[in-house]
């Protein structure tokens, strides 16, 4: 939301959310264009060029630097990365918000109260996959009968994707399965769009 909304994410955000794309089989060209779409409404195309935006994009594709290509973050990588800074809106929801802060949000996506303390117990004991499957179960309305481990997975589960080959690649997902989404007005998915922004 934060993206879409302010047209802005710090560099951290801007990794996370490129990489998660990336695995959803977004293709270089479509997350340039979102990424130029999003930054200039605050910035003309010139300076977008000159920001080191599109070189960021174009080196998690492999197309700069070593050229080799980033694989998007799981969840292991994202709970134990270092904690968000002010104005972060990237990370876990269930590691990286504070308690007030994901009870809002939780309660803004329409999550019934009861299920919300039961996630507050699992965030308590540090099982933050744990809480995030059950968020999945209380949304979908049905268990969830994987070990979730990445966004990707989540995304791919939260669409009834069948992945072709490995989940976390593009080819995992299947376009059938992406172009059946709801998205927000600039084009990504709403389930992919978190909110974290700390302060």
């Amino acid at each position: 939301e934060t993206f879409t909304t302010a047209h802005h994410l710090k560099h951290g955000g801007r990794l996370q959310l490129c990489l998660f794309l990336k695995g959803l089989g977004l293709g270089l060209e479509e997350v340039r264009g979102f990424y130029r779409a999003q930054f200039t409404h605050h910035m003309d195309s010139e300076t977008y060029s000159k920001s080191g935006h599109d070189y960021m994009v174009r080196h998690l594709f492999g197309k700069e630097g070593k050229r080799q290509e980033k694989k998007p973050y799981g969840c292991l990588k994202i709970i134990t990365s270092s904690s968000l800074g002010l104005g972060d809106c990237h990370g876990c929801p269930f590691r990286h918000m504070d308690r007030p802060h994901l009870e809002s949000t939780l309660l803004g996506w329409k999550v019934p109260r009861p299920a919300i303390r039961e996630m507050h117990s699992l965030v308590e004991a540090h099982h933050y996959q744990i809480a995030c499957t059950k968020y999945f179960e209380v949304t979908q309305g049905r268990d969830a009968k994987f070990g979730l481990n990445h966004p990707n997975q989540y995304f791919q589960e939260s669409v009834g994707a069948t992945p072709a080959g490995d989940p976390l690649t593009p080819a995992g997902v299947t376009p059938n399965a992406a172009a059946s989404v709801p998205t927000t007005a600039a084009g990504v998915p709403t389930t992919v769009v978190v909110d974290l922004t700390v302060g």
